[in-house]
Parts: C-alpha cells; sequence; structure tokens
C-alpha cells in the first residue's frame, strides 16, 4: 500500500511539474514582439571614417573596406548606433586610369554593422558622400568614386616639351642660317615626344587614406530589438552598513 502511495505521489508532482517546464521553454524560445523592435528607416544617412586605405592601383573587387561612425544615428530621442559602432564594406568596382584617356573609378557598398557592444546587424547601403581633394569625381547614384581627369596636365607636357624642343632646334641650327627650320623640326619632335610620355603614363589613381569621411546611405530599413541597443543599467557599488551615530545625551 506504501509503495502504491509512493507512485501516486511521484505521478502528480510530475504532472504538475510538466506544464510548468514546457510553459518556461515556450516563453524563452518566444521572440521578442514587433512592438519591442527600433527601426532606423530607409534613406538614411550615416557619416563614416574610413579605417583602412583604399588606393585602385592595389584594391580588387570583392576587397573588404572597413569604417566607423563618427556621429551617433537617433530614433525617437534614443541612441541607437552610437559614435565609434564598425561598418564594413566591400569594393564592388575597380578601374584604373587609362593611358589615353578614362579615368580611375572605386565602387563601394556596405553590408555589416557593430555596435560597440557587439550586436552585429546586416545592412544594405550604399556610398552616398565623399569628402575628396575636390578634384575627384563623384557618382553617388552608382556609389562610385571618379579619380582625377589629367586632360589639362597631358595638354600642358605635349606643349612645354614642344616649346622646349623648338629652342633646342633654333639653338642648334643658328649656325647654319635655318634657325626656323631647325626651330621647326625640334618643336614636332619635343611634342612627339610629349605625346608618346602621356601615352606611356596612366592618369591619377584613387588613393583613399585612412580617416577619410564617407557617408553611407541605408537602402533598406535597420532594425534592432530594444534590449539590443538600451543601454545596461549600471548599479552603483555600495559597500557594508554601519550604524548610525546617534548623539549621547546632553
Amino acid at each position: 500500500m506504501s509503495r502504491s502511495r509512493a507512485v501516486y505521489s511521484f505521478v502528480m508532482s510530475l504532472s504538475l511539474l510538466l506544464p510548468c517546464t514546457l510553459f518556461a521553454q515556450a516563453n524563452a524560445s518566444m521572440p521578442p514582439q514587433p512592438g519591442d523592435q527600433v527601426i532606423i528607416p530607409a534613406r538614411t544617412e550615416i557619416p563614416l571614417e574610413l579605417t583602412s586605405g583604399l588606393s585602385s592601383r592595389t584594391a580588387y573587387a570583392g576587397e573588404s573596406v572597413y569604417c566607423r561612425t563618427v556621429y551617433p544615428i537617433t530614433v525617437n530621442n534614443q541612441i541607437v548606433i552610437p559614435v565609434g559602432s564598425y561598418v564594413e564594406g566591400v569594393i564592388t568596382q575597380v578601374k584604373r586610369p587609362g593611358r589615353i584617356h578614362g579615368k580611375a573609378q572605386i565602387g563601394i557598398r556596405f553590408g555589416s554593422i557593430t555596435l560597440p557592444s557587439g550586436v552585429t546587424k546586416p545592412m544594405f547601403a550604399t556610398l552616398s558622400g565623399y569628402a575628396g581633394n575636390g578634384r575627384e569625381g563623384f557618382k553617388r547614384d552608382e556609389s562610385k568614386i571618379e579619380g582625377e581627369g589629367t586632360k589639362g596636365k597631358d595638354a600642358e607636357t605635349v606643349a612645354v616639351t614642344g616649346a622646349e624642343g623648338a629652342g633646342i632646334g633654333s639653338i642648334a641650327s643658328i649656325s647654319s642660317g635655318h634657325s626656323g627650320a631647325g626651330a621647326a623640326v625640334g618643336g614636332a619632335s619635343g611634342a612627339l615626344g610629349g605625346l608618346i610620355y602621356v601615352l606611356a603614363t596612366r592618369g591619377r589613381e584613387i588613393v583613399l587614406r585612412p580617416g577619410t569621411d564617407l557617408q553611407l546611405e541605408l537602402s533598406r530599413p535597420l532594425a534592432y530589438y530594444r534590449y539590443q541597443v538600451d543601454p545596461p543599467a549600471h548599479e552603483s557599488p555600495t559597500g557594508p552598513a554601519f550604524p548610525k551615530r546617534y548623539p549621547g545625551p546632553a
């Protein structure tokens, strides 16, 4: 009889504990509700600072690009992306400058962001701003940086070498009394040399040094759960309690 009572008690205890266990597991696996999300809308621009240098001479498509945020992004007066968050991008296209025509180009897009807390999110973003030297181009709709043109410099090179050739030819032919012909021949030779130099030399490469200011634009909304962006509560340390001192009798 006592054995049957023990079995009955065990079964009843198990029947009471099992629903509680299943309920706890269900709550633990339940995802946060939609109302708990903080959403950064599409087309939000995030200022960045380049932390890894790039050059159109050595860069290649698929190479990683590393940046850091330099200004906090807020939603409803709450900082969601703090300063110092890490942004990883990738080079989508590299075009070296041509020898006759064509400027250097580097295309960049961004694919992930990591908060200082370690929370990492994928994102879809393009390059929307670039602080260059003022002579380089930027194609925002293509998310590309374009190198500096060299047309004016090439024309100057041909003109200078032509003038130098004319001067040398004129001096060399003075003794023969044909200075005009010598100048013409020398000028043509100098111009031809300058043209050969221009054709054999590439244009200016794009060089982006660490610290270069960039700016990305979100192509899609970026969502965080509130617990991922809420600052942790820091409790002030408390020491042992000391008894209060009461004044003695007057």
